[in-house]
């Protein structure tokens, strides 16, 4: 029986595993906050006991800290760690995108549905293939195209790749018309989640 842990991200494979790869993004990505068992088993999507473990491995290794109060486990980046810029810097460029474009599309009005779609999609959901050179974003609604370029160009400069945001509205989303509308459809999607 192959353990949950042991499978290697396609996004970045130079982890142990995509447990691993999630942890260290949920907290690097946000330093300042500490995460209980019960989130990060939420924000990986595996098993109690696979993210335990792999809490332990990461403590004992000095990539994060931890600490028990009142029966509940609090875990956080070691951001005093030697590596802990690099490191910050590689998950970043690698998991971050989703988490660092929603940050700067939070906010903007008029947005019903936006989605990273293409090659990091697909190395994000596990598909093989190069590393993405750059991210694409599919944004559906009617906001302003201003603030929705300032939003990318920002979130480029976060992430270290060029961030490429596609406004449709709607009506185009929904009918599917064009070959690329259907292709983007059909292929890959990580939903964004925003509240605007």
């Amino acid at each position: 029986m192959r353990c949950v842990s042991t499978a290697r991200p396609r996004l970045a494979p130079i982890f142990r595993s995509e447990v691993q790869l999630y942890l260290l993004g949920a907290t690097y990505l946000e330093p300042g906050r500490r995460f209980t068992i019960p989130e990060l088993v939420e924000r990986t999507g595996k098993p109690q006991p696979t993210v335990a473990r792999e809490v332990a491995r990461l403590t004992e290794a000095g990539f994060i800290e931890s600490e028990l109060q009142s029966g509940r486990r609090s875990v956080w980046a070691a951001t005093t760690s030697p590596i802990f810029s690099e490191l910050q810097s590689l998950l970043t460029k690698t998991i971050g995108p989703k988490v660092v474009i929603e940050n700067h599309l939070e906010g903007i009005a008029g947005i019903d549905y936006a989605a990273i779609y293409g090659s990091w999609a697909a190395r994000f959901q596990g598909q093989p293939g190069p590393q993405p050179n750059d991210i694409d974003v599919l944004i559906v609604g009617a906001p302003e195209v201003a603030k929705v370029r300032a939003a990318a160009d920002g979130a480029s400069k976060d992430i270290g790749l060029d961030v490429n945001a596609s406004v449709l509205d709607s009506e185009e989303w929904f009918n599917a018309k064009t070959g690329f509308i259907r292709h983007v459809k059909n292929g890959p999607l990580i939903e964004l989640s925003l509240t605007t």
